[in-house]
């Protein structure tokens, strides 16, 4: 017996009309129902002209804006959705989440899918019109040409964050859509804070939502009690009395001011930061691709060079390896080394040294490094051991942030590392020295990458005793 799948069109779906009754009725996720959280069912339900989410992190929203555009692309004719993101990567990451949710629908409210690519998806109608609705995504980048709703993601995360709200806007005036900003907080700076805020001026027009940590179920063990009781209590007081055991593992591994931000929705201060986002945020590539393994590195055009931060006893060591084209500093490889014995550590960089060409290769040689730099300069001459005092940081975090104002250096386009590179504070001690470090998290970590980059792009001074007698620049700030 042949079974016949009679198709709905959108004039069929109007018992499920609305976003949240669709997703909550047909849509399914590895099998499962899908239940929303009640920041996700307001959001759906909010037809504001630009909505305004200021969130914490994995709260859901990457999900729900897929599954938005996939129910607006099925329950209406000629619809589009574009995603704007922080990096390709996340591009492609709503495209597979509503992909996978696409394949999952009952067949009878399947549009026919007519385009099935990494970043575009496009359903053709069941109506006699078999006009097409679109879900694009696109990484960091104002989206021109396309008419629709849009949708910017991490937009406080983005370099050119103006630059594409401004090239969004214009984009839902004739298609009467909805413009979506959406981020965590980074600093009290950009226009993603400036509307989340209104502190330098007023935006009538944009609906704002808050979604800290406590409000969502995967994280808070009782919401309602939270919601209610969070404006009174101590970030410290709210984990220890609703946080699930997830959000506890993050408040111990972060910086309390970094947890604010990144799961209260909090904007920090950054004032006291030696680099601040703007810096940090325009020498960040997401069309860089690092090298895994030392055999990946390309012949370079230039010379290589890199850092080593040797970890301590609560402490990654870290690997940062650079191509030096006059003067600019493309990063071409990362390695961490957790809980990794040193003999194996050790072993791995003279592999290092006799595949590639490095020109100099900076180890700390403080305290535990001492041995494996001892070790390595014996056998190699471009092995430089390096000591760890208050002048040579204050040394290296010049030329890194030299370096940066200058924008001759390229970093990967990532989260935890631009969030290191902001963490370096410069303090005056007592003694009237200058410090420069970050604070120590709970679970380890001193800004550890951090260091192993700025040994690998410092300005080499010669060696020597005539060292200390170069005079070099100190940025003030």
């Amino acid at each position: 017996m042949t079974t016949v799948v009679v198709k709905k069109t959108e004039s069929d779906l109007g018992e499920l009309s609305s976003e949240a009754g669709f997703i909550s009725s047909v849509c399914r996720y590895d099998g499962e129902p899908i239940a929303l959280e009640g920041y996700q069912i307001a959001f759906l339900e909010n037809s504001s002209r630009f909505r305004w989410i200021t969130k914490s992190r994995q709260v859901g929203y990457s999900f729900i804006f897929a599954l938005e555009a996939l129910a607006r692309c099925h329950l209406r004719d000629a619809y589009t959705a574009v995603f704007v993101s922080f990096n390709q990567a996340d591009a492609i990451e709503k495209i597979l989440l509503a992909r996978q949710v696409f394949e999952e629908l009952p067949s009878a409210y399947q549009k026919r899918l007519v385009t099935d690519a990494k970043t575009e998806l496009a359903f053709e109608s069941n109506g006699p019109s078999r006009r097409v609705s679109r879900i694009i995504s696109v990484p960091a980048k104002a989206p021109r040409g396309k008419r629709g709703d849009v949708v910017i993601d991490e937009m406080a995360h983005l370099a050119n964050d103006r630059e594409v709200y401004t090239g969004s806007t214009a984009l839902i005036l004739r298609s009467q859509g909805q413009l979506t900003g959406c981020s965590t907080p980074l600093g009290r700076r950009g226009i993603f804070w400036e509307i989340a805020t209104e502190e330098l001026r007023k935006y009538p027009h944009h609906s704002r939502q808050i979604v800290p940590w406590w409000l969502c179920r995967f994280f808070c063990k009782d919401v309602n009690r939270a919601a209610a009781e969070a404006p009174d209590m101590r970030t410290e007081q709210l984990v220890e009395t609703f946080g699930q055991p997830q959000i506890r593992e993050q408040f111990e591994s972060l910086a309390l001011e970094d947890f604010e931000q990144e799961f209260c929705a909090t904007f920090q201060d950054e004032s006291y930061s030696f680099y601040s986002y703007e810096l940090i945020l325009p020498c960040t590539s997401d069309d860089l691709v690092l090298c895994d393994d030392a055999t990946d590195i390309p012949v370079p055009s230039g010379r290589l060079v890199a850092g080593f931060d040797v970890g301590r006893v609560r402490d990654h060591s870290e690997l940062a390896v650079f191509e030096e084209r006059d003067g600019r500093f493309i990063c071409r490889m990362l390695r961490r080394y957790d809980q990794v014995a040193f003999a194996e550590q050790e072993a791995d960089l003279r592999r290092l040294l006799n595949l590639v060409s490095i020109a100099r290769l900076s180890i700390d040689r403080s305290g535990i490094g001492m041995n494996l730099a001892e070790n390595l300069s014996r056998d190699f001459p471009q092995v430089v051991g390096e000591a760890f005092t208050n002048d040579s940081k204050e040394r290296w975090a010049t030329d890194f942030k030299i370096l940066l104002q200058r924008q001759d250096v390229v970093l990967p386009r990532d989260r935890e590392l631009v969030s290191q590179v902001h963490s370096i504070k410069k303090r005056v001690l007592p003694s009237g020295k200058v410090s420069f470090d970050a604070e120590r998290t709970a679970r380890g970590g001193h800004a550890d990458r951090f260091w192993a980059i700025a040994l690998a792009c410092q300005k080499e001074r010669g060696q020597g005793p005539s060292r200390g007698s170069v005079i070099t620049m100190r940025v003030i700030g």
